[in-house]
């Protein structure tokens, strides 16, 4: 990140309690890709601090591990190939939000907090947040995408409370897929969401404020 330990001041674990209540270049081809380790997603005004286990790991593996296969994974992924990054966004984006609608995990599967598989969304034609940006993961996915470019975020909105949504990392930016909004947006350009833990391809983060760095803002502000 270009910054030592000594420069910024992360306060994740208090930003996660206090949010969450506790809780815890090019549009690549579809031939195979080499994984590497994935960017950290200094986002919507925070730093992200890699993080070990988490109580969503066990889910987030379950259901990004799942359906990249199914055959309506591969139709959703057609609309997209051929296109630049950010339209391939924006096709998978419109057609996931044509075949599921949201609903919550109560109504829909009867507990609180399910993570849903594709498969099972896709079927059901319903889903939360989280269920989803899943869905539009497998089928960025299997429209070429790699996988470490492809990151679920769990925080809380301004508006619906906790929350979950797809970042994606394409040409050196991050943008976000929200089942509400009706095109991908730049994470810039993004401003109800606030991150606490962000999964990717084999890593985790926890999301604080640099306070060193709004302090300094603040000081050339004035």
């Amino acid at each position: 990140m270009g910054r030592s330990f000594r420069e910024m001041i992360v306060i994740a674990s208090v930003f996660a309690a206090s949010t969450l209540g506790g809780a815890a270049a090019a549009m690549p081809s579809a031939a195979p890709y080499a994984l590497a380790s994935p960017v950290s997603p200094d986002v919507f005004g925070t730093v992200a601090l890699a993080a070990g286990m988490t109580d969503y790991d066990v889910r987030w593996r379950r259901v990004s591990a799942a359906d990249r296969g199914d055959p309506r994974i591969a139709q959703i992924a057609a609309t997209a190939l051929g296109l630049d990054p950010v339209q391939a966004m924006a096709m998978v984006h419109s057609e996931v939000g044509r075949r599921v609608k949201w609903r919550a995990d109560l109504d829909g599967y009867g507990i609180a907090d399910y993570w849903a598989n594709a498969a099972e969304t896709l079927t059901k034609g319903v889903g939360d947040s989280e269920d989803i940006a899943v869905v539009k993961m497998q089928a960025l996915k299997a429209a070429g995408f790699s996988p470490r470019d492809l990151y679920l975020s769990v925080g809380r909105d301004k508006s619906r409370g906790a929350d979950a949504l797809l970042l994606v990392r394409a040409e050196g930016r991050f943008y976000v897929l929200d089942d509400r909004v009706d095109r991908p947006l730049s994470a810039e350009e993004y401003a109800r969401f606030v991150p606490v833990i962000t999964l990717g391809q084999g890593k985790n983060w926890l999301h604080g404020r640099d306070i060193a760095g709004d302090a300094q803002r603040t000081r050339t502000a004035h």
